[in-house]
């Protein structure tokens, strides 16, 4: 009997998480492609009003057509403080934000360049920040804040120094915001590496092969899919005990 009640309760609870973003507003910055495009179809799913925010009119387009759900797109570049601001006030109020943006360059460190440097925090750090500085006033109390951060700052992986150090810096961002803004909540999802379209710089085949090879040296034997980081960021926003977590979705990279 009690057994029984507890996965009753376990399920009700579930439930409540996914319904909570009926009605909601959810910003999802990098919406237009990969895992910020199944975070975007999955919260559409549950019944959100989902922003997507992208640099590619042709990419928004796509995404729009390809959700299901109530989806408003937005041109602009989150790196760039001046389309943050008007990006807030064609957007009064937002219930949960998540950025996935990003623009990263791997490489040894001897060899980048500043403007690789640069690139590489734009997008993912600084427009981590402008969307905080620029949105902060409009979400509610029970809303959140999630950064996707990423792997590299807690397994070194040669040519990865920046991108290591720029996830770092979004993992201590977030647990200090988690103070700054309380009681909305901020958190960072942290994933391994996942097959999305930010792999399309390599030939198929070339792609297919690197992700079976790195899957394999895996404990659970393959790489990630985008919906299942999409899964963990609605996690993210419906449990309102989650606050200044990092959350390691990896497949076991760290273990």
């Amino acid at each position: 009997m009690f057994a029984g009640n507890v996965a009753d309760e376990f399920s009700t609870k579930e439930l409540e998480m996914e319904s909570s973003l009926k009605g909601k507003s959810v910003l999802v910055a990098g919406g237009s492609s990969g895992m910020g495009l199944a975070v975007a179809t999955k919260a559409a799913a549950l019944g959100a009003t989902v922003h997507i925010v992208g640099r590619s009119p042709e990419r928004l387009a796509e995404a729009k057509t390809a959700i299901n759900g109530d989806v408003v797109t937005h041109h602009a570049d989150i790196s760039v403080a001046s389309d943050v601001a008007a990006l807030a006030e064609n957007i009064q109020q937002v219930d949960h934000i998540v950025t996935t943006a990003a623009d990263l360059t791997f490489k040894p460190f001897i060899q980048i360049s500043d403007a690789e440097i640069e690139s590489t925090f734009a997008a993912k750090f600084w427009g981590a920040v402008y969307l905080v500085r620029h949105f902060a006033s409009r979400i509610p109390s029970n809303g959140s804040v999630t950064f996707f951060g990423g792997s590299a700052a807690y397994k070194a992986l040669a040519g990865a120094s920046i991108v290591a150090a720029v996830n770092a810096a979004l993992d201590g961002f977030a647990r200090t915001l988690a103070l700054e803004l309380a009681p909305v909540r901020v958190n960072v999802l942290s994933p391994g590496v996942v097959e999305t379209p930010a792999w399309g710089f390599l030939p198929e085949k070339d792609r297919a092969e690197l992700l079976k090879t790195i899957g394999a040296g895996l404990p659970v034997g393959r790489v990630g899919r985008p919906e299942e980081l999409a899964d963990a960021a609605i996690f993210l926003m419906g449990n309102g005990y989650a606050t200044g977590t990092v959350l390691q979705l990896d497949g076991g990279t760290n273990v």
